[in-house]
């Protein structure tokens, strides 16, 4: 009886494996992401300027938080005039405004990144050769 249970519990765990294999059950592969946590209606134009002036906000967190609250926070990479969506609107709020490295994994379908973590970047730290601008660039 035992010896039955223990062939169908096995029989059991190889399909639930080879369901997950056919699903692409595999995690992606965590890249790094740069550029500032901005709100998705600055990020559009690539600039807090405009909005700055209309909401007579202070700098470019007090514009990221206000513009975020009827919006969301994304990641702008100015080099690549970038706009990546964030999977996670709490991890960003006390990085508004900042330039910023994020680790996490970059779902084409969606076109977000699912944070890992978030790391402020020094405005005047040379960059990092390890670091991506683009999501199919390094993988670790």
């Amino acid at each position: 009886m035992l010896s039955v249970m223990v062939s169908l519990l096995f029989a059991q765990s190889q399909s639930w494996t080879h369901r997950l294999e056919i699903q692409g059950g595999a995690a992606p592969p965590v890249s790094t992401f740069v550029g500032q946590i901005m709100d998705s209606k600055c990020a559009t134009v690539g600039s807090h300027d405009p909005t700055m002036k209309n909401l007579g906000a202070k700098d470019a967190r007090d514009c990221t938080l206000r513009c975020a609250k009827d919006g969301s926070f994304v990641l702008y990479n100015p080099e690549t005039k970038t706009v990546y969506q964030l999977n996670d609107q709490e991890k960003p709020v006390r990085f508004a405004g900042q330039n910023v490295k994020i680790s996490g994994s970059y779902e084409t379908s969606s076109q977000t990144i699912v944070i890992v973590s978030i790391d402020p970047v020094n405005p005047g730290s040379p960059k990092s050769n390890s670091v991506q601008t683009a999501p199919e660039l390094i993988s670790y």
